[in-house]
């Protein structure tokens, strides 16, 4: 790499400002050497003769003299100016090295990287902003994005960077835009491009393609809605709780068959919700979370008010993409209705039971057919 050029105006002030000095101190040592000479030989010699001849050697004695004080004073120039050529190329390559440096850097980057003057022509134009656009740098510089991007696209950025300007805060937004990859989403940030002492030259842009990302996320949120929409009107009662026992999603026909109707359960423990639930229960839970699947099975649930239901419920683990436990699924159905009724019919075969057995008298049924039952 060429050591780069010092700037014409800075070379030129120095010259300036040595030569000024040089002549300065030459006008004064010749006119006080004229003014104080001139008096001395007239008051040391009367004899004209005399003083012609000590009016030569004076003059050659000033020769050299001058000559021996221009000798120093140039050569003093020269090293000043020298040394500041030198320390200026020193700045300058430090300042090329950096810059080396930040081209390096921005041209290995896979974010688009790039600059833009007051009048939104691009300046900087990075490798991946090239590949992005499918043009070179030195297609792009010096255009605006109206030679890149659709109309209304191109507005929609040039606004952006005009309202940077204009505030002199950096900021960041999402831009869908079409490129030669295709359409494509970025996530921008975008700031004011500054000179050393503040003033405002331009704009400076990173812009990263979360395309992928974006569509995971709307991937995601479709499932989770498709999600949401089968347990909210599933028939049946099903709740997802996290490894915390915290509600993720409940069924509409749960939150009936609870009580719970009417507030927002999602977040909250589910023994903070019902908090009368036995230990043995809550035992089954952890052994859930422990990746145990329990089936169908029917429970007597005691709430706090005293009311009792009757429960057919099953339980199993659900997994999170690495594999490990992430909770676990309750599938309830209420029952109680049809568990009474069991009960009661239990209870009035055993009564029937009980009284044909303390009868004395022959008892016996039969059915249709005339067999005995």
């Amino acid at each position: 790499m060429q050591p780069p050029a010092v700037p014409a105006e800075n070379g030129d002030l120095t010259n300036r400002q040595g030569a000024l000095r040089v002549t300065l101190i030459y006008a004064v040592f010749s006119a006080l050497w004229i003014l104080l000479s001139d008096q001395a030989v007239s008051l040391v010699f009367k004899d004209p003769v005399t003083m012609t001849q000590v009016s030569i050697i004076k003059g050659w004695l000033f020769v050299a003299i001058t000559g021996l004080l221009l000798y120093v004073l140039v050569g003093r120039l020269v090293r000043q100016l020298q040394e500041a050529h030198r320390l200026q190329t020193g700045l300058l390559m430090e300042k090329q090295r950096s810059l080396d440096l930040l081209a390096a850097i921005s041209d290995h980057s896979e974010d688009a990287i790039f600059a833009k003057d007051l009048d939104g022509r691009y300046i900087l134009f990075n490798r991946a902003a090239s590949g992005f656009v499918g043009k070179s740098a030195a297609d792009i510089l010096g255009r605006d994005d109206l030679a890149l991007f659709p109309a209304e696209q191109a507005k929609m950025l040039m606004d952006i960077g005009r309202r940077v300007i204009a505030s002199g805060r950096a900021e960041t937004n999402e831009e869908a835009l079409d490129t030669a990859q295709g359409p494509r989403i970025f996530l921008a940030t975008k700031g004011p491009l500054r000179t050393p002492d503040g003033r405002v030259v331009g704009i400076f842009g990173i812009s990263r393609d979360i395309t992928e990302r974006k569509r995971a996320e709307i991937s995601l949120y479709d499932t989770g809605e498709r999600l949401r929409l089968l347990v909210d009107h599933s028939p049946a009662a099903v709740a997802m709780f996290d490894r915390d026992m915290c509600y993720l999603i409940a069924s509409k026909r749960w939150l009936m068959d609870f009580g719970v109707t009417g507030c927002n359960i999602v977040g909250r423990s589910h023994y903070d919700l019902f908090p009368e639930i036995a230990e043995d229960q809550r035992d089954i839970h952890r052994r859930g979370l422990a990746g145990e699947v329990f089936l169908p099975q029917d429970i007597r649930f005691v709430r706090a008010n005293g009311r009792v239901q009757w429960l057919r419920w099953s339980q199993r683990p659900w997994f999170q993409f690495d594999g490990n436990i992430g909770g676990i699924v309750i599938f309830s159905e209420e029952i109680t209705d049809r568990k009474l009724a069991e009960l009661s019919l239990l209870e009035s075969e055993k009564r029937f039971h009980d009284i044909v057995e303390a009868s004395a008298d022959w008892v016996w049924e039969v059915d249709a057919q005339g067999r005995y039952v």
